[in-house]
This record gives structure tokens, sequence and C-alpha cells, in this order.
């Protein structure tokens, strides 16, 4: 297994990189924006006032997940309410449905699954393998995000700061919430055997579970959805409060469930190879 989990980290290193690399050295835009009172009051104050208007959107406001307008122009708003709380969720789900989508189901499609399929190891082997990367590569991509983008907050004077063991507290369950909707993703195709699912599952349950957080205000099923089973929900606000075991809970059982209904379709099921 030790082998295998090597060789699988090793071919699609390019991809991982860049997962990492990229994005973060992109999010770090959000601290230097708080370089010094001149720069902040053009990238931040500036921008702030001239879509104020947006802020009397209730719609609008939930679809992003703002509670707080002005504080979503703070450093910490927007590192943990608009970056961790929305895109990194989104991010790590997508990259992590792409990356596994290449080593079961597509590569099953594409016919270069059959190396895999000969190799002296049994289905669950393979499926665990294929498990511990969709969790593992969602968290690493997530935590290399926050520390890159903390290298200008620790190393320069900025107008404001975040705390480096919080920010890692909103990392975790923002990393959390996106791998449980790539698992999904990762599950459904293992258990079909078809690429379309794995896309269909993982972001159809995501696009459910932000629209249900977007509208929870307007709708007593949608605020359910929200408070009870969705990933979005469960993000809270873990940089203030730290992580509540309840929403972490939730999210490692869908993660759980996700990944045993995978097992059971892919044990049993014939692999379709060329």
């Amino acid at each position: 297994m030790l082998s295998y989990l090597k060789y699988m980290l090793s071919v699609p290193r390019k991809f991982i990189m860049t997962w990492a690399i990229a994005p973060a050295l992109y999010f770090t835009i959000l601290p230097l924006a708080f370089a010094n009172e001149s720069v902040e009051g053009l990238m931040i104050d500036t921008q702030k006032e001239a879509f104020r208007g947006m802020s009397e959107n209730d719609t609008m406001m939930n679809f992003f997940g703002i509670d707080d307008w002005d504080n979503v122009f703070t450093l910490e708003g927007m590192v943990t309410t608009y970056f961790l709380s929305l895109f990194g969720v989104i991010f790590v789900a997508l990259a992590t449905i792409v990356l596994l989508n290449k080593m079961s189901a597509k590569a099953e499609e594409d016919g270069t699954f059959e190396f895999v399929a000969s190799l002296p190891m049994t289905r669950a082997t393979v499926y665990l393998t294929h498990s511990v990367v969709a969790i593992f590569f969602g968290l690493f991509i997530a935590f290399t995000w926050t520390n890159i983008m903390y290298i200008p907050i620790a190393t320069m004077e900025l107008t404001q700061t975040l705390d480096y063991a919080p920010l890692m507290s909103a990392t975790l369950m923002a990393g959390l919430a996106g791998v449980s909707y790539g698992v999904l993703g990762f599950a459904l195709g293992a258990y079909t055997g078809k690429s379309s699912y794995a896309w269909g599952f993982g972001a159809g349950l995501m696009a459910i579970e932000w629209i249900a957080n977007a509208v929870s205000g307007t709708n007593d099923l949608f605020l359910w959805i929200d408070d009870n089973i969705s990933s979005f929900g469960a993000y809270g606000a873990p940089y203030q409060d730290g992580l509540i075991g309840g929403d972490i809970g939730l999210v490692l059982a869908k993660i759980a469930i996700f990944l045993i209904i995978g097992f059971a379709g892919f044990r049993n099921r014939s692999l379709n190879l060329r």
C-alpha cells in the first residue's frame, strides 16, 4: 500500500504542486492589501464604499456568505469569512474531484486503470489508498494556502494581523468541508465507474448546500439543511470560536459515510477496463 501511495503522489506531483502553490500566491494579495494605511485606503476602503450598495441586498450578501459588510473588509473577515468559508471550500472540493477522477473513474474510462488493476493488491487496498489521498490532499492544499498567505503577516508590519493558531483552526474546518464534497464525488465515481457521476454528485451536493446556506433565512427547509447537514453551515466561525465538536463531527461523519458507500460499490462491481 505504501509503495502504491508513493506512486500515486509522484505521478501527479505537477498537478498537486500547481493546486498548492498557485492559489496560495494569489491569495497572498489579501494580507498585502493591508501593507500600510495608504495601500489599505486605496485597495480596501475605496472598494468597500464603491460596492456598499451590495450591503443592502440580503440575497447577494447571503450568496457570498457575508453577515457583516464592514467586517468582511478587515483582514480577518476577508480571510475567514470570504476566502476560507466559501472559495477555499469550493477549490478544495474541485481539486479533490479532479485528482481522484484521474486515478479512478476517469482512468477506467480511458483504459489507464488497467495498470492499477494488474497490481498485486486487493480492491480494498486500492480504494483505501485513494481515500487516504482524497482526505490528505484536500487538507494539504488548504494548509499550504494559508501558511504561504501567512508569511507576509508574520514578516511585515501590516495595519491588521491574524493569529496563527485560530487561522489553522479555520483552515482545518474549511479543508474538511471541501473534502466532504470531494470524497462524495470520488465515492460515486468509484461506485459507478463513471467520471460524470463524480462531478454530478460532488459538485451537485456542493451547489445545493451552498444555495441552502445562501437562502436559509427565507425558507425553513433550507434553514434545516444549513443547520443539520450542510458543510457550509458547519463551517461557522472557527477563527473566533475555535473548532466546535458538533460541526467537525458532522463533516467527519459525512466523509466516512460517503467513503463507505463508495467502497460497497467498488468492491462488488465489474471494472470498466478496455
